[in-house]
């Protein structure tokens, strides 16, 4: 069995803590371990392979929390929702082979519950059934999609209830949360998406990287124009409610899609009052049952409040009430006019190198530290490309053009000083021969535009 694990996703309803640079599945938002790393591990067993469907400008994440572990990567110019990526993902496979695709972004407590599932799911999906995961409800959740069915066979696929239509299918039974998990033989889902969506098919099979295999580094990687033919789709919408095929695993597994601070809630560990343990120091005085995510650089202390969501980053504040966080996504909309740059990534970013942090900038200048990771130790070239994997850094070199720059960089381990004046901001770069023995070399680099 082939692992299809998608992790494209932005996960701006866990905004401040999640961006799209370092959305959810990455942060270690339970028990100091990322989804993503969760997620991979709890399918060591029972995969052969796995094949990761990710944004290209978050392969490097996805890479370094991969670690060891041998992958493949399809990574996405643009999103295009499930189906073009599971297309992408089953086109680069042999037709027999039997792939199960998950979110990289949901918990799943009982591991044993879900290696029985996986199970069954294999079996049905061996006979050419395509099949999906159906949860028990526990109670008449809104937020989700649900699956109606009589034992295995799907009859219909339904929309996020109100509160009244969610109880009533509870009330009913056969009902069932959507978990997003599929299982399926790779060529009977092409096929099928052939039958149901053939516009989309047709742009998934021009992909030429898909036929010509994966670069030195493992990667599928379709152009901006090759996506942009494909239709923006879900894997519900395109195949599963139109197909005859669909069979449905009901079971109970410890499931959490994690999509609001009010789900993160239930899975943290709590004090006695029901408050929130994690991140910097907190001190909650007579308050109760809030969630309190503290990663910012001071002290939170709370008095006489409850039922609140309190999330602290070094640059953002956010504070709402517990019960009401899915209202987080009408936020999120009005930040795209406010201050777009607080979903787009933190001050300090990951990047194929090393780290990049912002620490003041104005119209003509940036100061940044950067964190460069001494792979070979020979020498190492930062230049424009390299500190353009920064988004906010990305903008400034976007708006400066092809003004001079002047360059100031000061070495922070050996505490020497260099500085250097280019013809133009296209041609520039840091130049530096670490010294031996370190793993990691850190500077404080000056940018300053000048001329005209």
């Amino acid at each position: 069995m082939i692992h299809i694990l998608l992790s494209g996703g932005s996960g701006t309803r866990l905004w401040p803590l999640s961006r799209l640079r370092m959305p959810k599945q990455y942060l270690p938002l339970i028990e100091g371990k990322s989804l993503y790393e969760d997620t991979l591990e709890r399918h060591q067993g029972f995969c052969s392979d796995h094949l990761i469907v990710t944004n290209a400008t978050q392969f490097t994440l996805a890479q370094q929390q991969a670690g060891s572990l041998p992958a493949t990567y399809v990574l996405e110019a643009v999103g295009r929702n499930t189906a073009p990526a599971i297309a992408m993902a089953c086109q680069t496979l042999d037709p027999e082979s039997l792939v199960l695709v998950t979110p990289s972004d949901h918990l799943i407590r009982n591991r044993e519950a879900y290696h029985l599932a996986v199970k069954a799911a294999s079996e049905l999906a061996e006979k050419g059934f395509l099949v999906t995961f159906g949860i028990e409800p526990s109670y008449p959740e809104t937020g989700f999609g649900y699956i109606q069915a009589q034992g295995n066979v799907v009859t219909a696929f339904k929309e996020k209830p109100d509160q009244a239509t969610a109880q009533a299918y509870l009330d009913a039974g056969g009902f069932y949360w959507n978990a997003g998990i599929f299982c399926f033989k790779a060529g009977v889902y092409m096929e099928e998406l052939k039958k149901w969506a053939p516009d989309l098919h047709k742009a998934v099979l021009g992909v030429s990287s898909l036929t010509q295999g994966p670069d030195a580094v493992g990667c599928f990687k379709p152009s901006l124009q090759e996506m942009m033919r494909m239709t923006d789709i879900s894997i519900d919408y395109a195949v599963l409610e139109k197909s005859e095929h669909v069979r449905v695993i009901p079971c109970n597994i410890g499931w959490s899609d994690l999509g609001s601070f009010d789900s993160l809630y239930a899975e943290l560990e709590k004090d006695p009052q029901g408050n929130t343990l994690t991140g910097q120091p907190i001190l909650p005085i007579r308050s109760c049952n809030n969630l309190l995510l503290h990663y910012g650089p001071q002290v939170l202390v709370t008095q006489e409040v409850e039922n609140l969501l309190v999330v602290t980053t070094p640059d953002a504040l956010y504070i709402g009430q517990r019960g009401h966080s899915q209202g987080l996504r009408e936020v999120v909309r009005e930040m795209q006019d406010l201050r777009p740059d607080l979903l787009e990534s933190y001050d300090e970013t990951a990047t194929s190198w090393g780290t990049a942090k912002v620490l003041e900038q104005s119209p003509d200048t940036m100061v940044l530290t950067l964190n460069v990771q001494n792979a070979n130790q020979g020498m190492i070239i930062i230049g424009r490309n390299q500190l353009k994997e920064h988004p906010r850094v990305q903008k400034v070199l976007e708006i400066w053009g092809n003004h001079d720059v002047s360059i100031q960089c000061y070495n922070m381990d050996d505490k020497s000083k260099t500085a250097g004046r280019v013809d133009s901001l296209e041609n520039w770069s840091i130049e530096f021969t670490p010294p031996k023995g370190l793993s990691k070399s850190r500077f404080l680099v000056l940018l300053q535009k000048s001329g005209g």
